[in-house]
């Protein structure tokens, strides 16, 4: 299954499926170049996340949207790494 036939499965899915209580709704964003990716991470990911502890820190709870994301963030990128490193032939043991 390609990537775009699990981003078309995902969005049918969210279709059938709807979640409650989200901001926005779930979409995907496909870049051709990496530092594009980056650029869509601080705008829809940590400038949203930095507003919204700044509200929640001001009522007088603990902000934990930045902090959540940067762990979420670090899985989703080990995560990439086990996927496609040994895809292309290159083990962990081999990057050391």
């Amino acid at each position: 299954m390609t990537i775009a036939e699990l981003h078309e499965k995902g969005l049918k899915l969210n279709k059938e499926l709807p979640l409650n209580s989200i901001m926005w709704k779930p979409s995907v964003t496909i870049t051709k170049y990496h530092a594009w990716y980056y650029v869509y991470v601080i705008f829809l990911h940590l400038i949203p996340g930095l507003l919204i502890d700044g509200l929640i820190k001001l009522s007088g709870n603990k902000p934990l949207y930045v902090q959540t994301y940067c762990i979420n963030y670090a899985h989703i990128y080990i995560l990439l790494m086990m996927l496609y490193l040994p895809a292309a032939g290159i083990t962990y043991f081999q990057m050391k």
